[in-house]
């Protein structure tokens, strides 16, 4: 089917490579053709994806085919699935095994010894000491008729880092052994020594059922859209992934629903039941990993792509520093055999602690941070998981009223104050690069239908949202709804390889198309905007959003507009007003950062 209008629904078009034999496209029609593919979303100008000639690419365009056919699955999957062993909460001591890894792959690949390939590893103190669980029991004791213990039935265990049931455990909890007997929710009568039963999340109700004389709160929480898509009512084996205030002496654990159901049914013969949790703290410092390709003409200005090591989950994040770690080493390969030119800017890879790293990268940098892409949750299967690909642009109008073909994810709207919106052109490219990629795909031998992306307004809740409060353009890649998030049943069985080298190369190639933009690139960029600029405007009127809704947008696009041909044409980049802009010693920001071995 061919269509020409850019409303933002699904657009298929014979750019793509001719998927549908039913259409008769005029010479050069279809190069010049807004494109979609399977995006819902405003259309892009093509980029010359499929063309003939490699020098007629433009964007993001310039680089997907080489990092596509090039990107090594195994080795992303291999890293990905080692960081899955561990409860890798911030400084623990799987962070640290991980950190360990991700330090001896770049390492051995160059970074820190060759020139223009700088390897740092930044500490910072945490609040408090780091956690690392061991082992947790919670089982079913059976009382003689004095009341002594003669029975005892496991119902949940896990013993080692690697066990699912390790996320039983919330972070931050404390060790402990409790026998007590269950009072069945905060309703219940509660005498002293019981352990609470409950579906409310630990720290909510930590307080009240201290008060209450509990011992121990078990909790059988999980977020509202944790429904398993595909009927086979998995979520009942799902246990939360969560913590607990630092400090807290209250033992606790979270159970999945049918484990819950299994306590209740032994509450009716009697009998009581025990937790007991075996965990670790120690002071140490927090690490943050960068990894950076130097630029060429521009090496004081750097885009950041960054991915969160902390975490209990593959999806959530093994699977994304899995694919930035061999994004980096790609980027490398590519630079020294010259299928690639060395971008004009920096590019650097940043892995750590989630929200953390990135405030903590802005604090230290001497470089003026032009973009960050943060890779969040990038490789779930739809298959087991219900999850598609989404672009999570920075602050625009649509973060205040959001208007066809935009709808906030169940996650919900986040909340930014007006004043705060400032322009810029990174949804722009990474628009481009979903959309380059899925024309690629498409165009190989033996193509699936296209890759179908989404983009919704900013929500909030990862690293993106320290960048663009200082100002700095940034946007999140991620995946979503998945029934398995922030549970134990986010494993390596629900990480796609082919869905994580789709989205991992669409970071790639639109931080590069960042990191090296030339004047060549600001042509398509430009036609790109006044699509998405004609599709809001439209979108304003017919949702009768009034004159002040539309001067907003015009406003953001006129701001984002001279952001992109700052960036392509080298100019300076606009400076919002409340944020005070890093200074940067050019002279000295021109030598390429000295080389630190770890």
């Amino acid at each position: 089917m061919l269509s020409l209008g850019v409303t933002g629904a699904v657009l298929v078009l014979a750019a793509c490579g001719g998927r549908d034999k039913g259409v008769v496209m005029p010479d050069g029609l279809a190069e010049a053709l807004p494109v979609t593919l399977q995006h819902t979303g405003p259309a892009v100008a093509p980029g010359g994806i499929g063309g003939d000639k490699k020098s007629s690419r433009t964007g993001p365009a310039r680089f997907v085919p080489e990092l596509y056919s090039r990107f090594d699955q195994e080795r992303a999957m291999g890293l990905a699935a080692f960081a899955d062993r561990f409860y890798r909460e911030p400084a623990s001591d799987g962070y640290e095994r991980v950190v360990d890894r991700i330090i001896a792959d770049l390492y051995t690949a160059g970074f820190g010894v060759e020139t223009g390939y700088g390897l740092e590893v930044k500490k910072s103190g945490l609040s408090h000491p780091s956690w690392t669980p061991d082992s947790g029991v919670i089982e079913f004791v059976a009382l003689d008729e004095r009341g002594t213990p003669i029975q005892a039935v496991g119902v949940l265990a896990f013993d080692g880092p690697e066990a699912p049931e390790r996320a039983m455990l919330p972070a931050n909890a404390p060790g402990c052994e409790v026998l007590g007997a269950v009072a069945d929710g905060l309703d219940a009568l509660i005498e002293p020594g019981m352990i609470l039963l409950t579906a409310a999340r630990i720290r909510d109700v930590e307080i009240q059922a201290r008060e209450r004389g509990a011992t121990a709160i078990i909790s059988t929480f999980l977020l509202p859209y944790c429904v398993d898509p595909t009927g086979r009512n998995r979520e009942q084996d799902a246990i939360f992934v969560d913590s607990v205030r630092p400090g807290t002496e209250m033992p606790s654990a979270y159970v999945s629903p049918r484990v819950a159901s299994a306590i209740r049914n032994t509450m009716r013969v009697g009998g009581k039941v025990r937790l007991r949790a075996v965990v670790r703290f120690a002071v140490r410092p927090l690490r943050t990993v960068i990894a950076t390709i130097e630029g060429s003409e521009r090496p004081h200005e750097v885009v950041h792509l960054v991915a969160h090591i902390d975490g209990a989950g593959a999806n959530d994040n093994a699977a994304g520093l899995g694919a930035l770690v061999e994004g980096a080493l790609l980027v490398k390969r590519l630079v020294d055999t010259k299928v690639i030119p060395r971008p004009r800017r920096s590019l650097a890879i940043v892995l750590g602690r989630e929200a953390h790293a990135a405030d903590k990268v802005l604090q230290d940098s001497q470089r003026t941070v032009v973009a960050a892409i943060v890779a969040n949750m990038i490789g779930q299967s739809r298959a087991e998981t219900g999850a598609i690909c989404l672009l999570e642009r920075g602050w625009d109008p649509a973060a205040l009223a959001p208007l066809p073909p935009d709808a906030h994810t169940p996650y919900g709207a986040g909340s930014v104050p007006e004043e705060e919106i400032f322009g810029n052109g990174l949804a722009i490219v990474m628009r481009q690069a979903l959309i380059d990629v899925a024309q690629h795909e498409g165009a190989q031998e033996g193509g699936t239908e296209p890759w179908e992306t989404r983009e919704h307004p900013w929500e909030g809740g990862s690293d993106h949202d320290t960048y663009l409060a200082n100002g700095v353009a940034a946007c999140l890649l991620w995946h979503f709804t998945d029934f398995s998030f922030a549970t134990s049943l986010d494993r390596m069985a629900h990480v796609d390889q082919d869905e994580l080298r789709r989205t991992a190369v669409a970071a790639l190639a639109g931080g590069l198309a960042v990191a090296d933009a030339r004047p060549s690139d600001l042509e398509r960029h430009l036609s790109t905007l006044n699509l998405e600029r004609q599709m809001r405007l439209d979108a304003v009127v017919r949702a009768e959003g009034g004159e002040a809704q539309v001067q907003r947008w015009k406003t953001w696009f006129d701001q984002a507009r001279f952001w992109l041909q700052a960036v392509c044409l080298g100019d300076p980049l606009p400076a919002r007003p409340d944020v005070e802009q890093p200074a940067v010693d050019t002279e000295a920001a021109a030598q390429p950062e000295a080389q630190q071995n770890p």
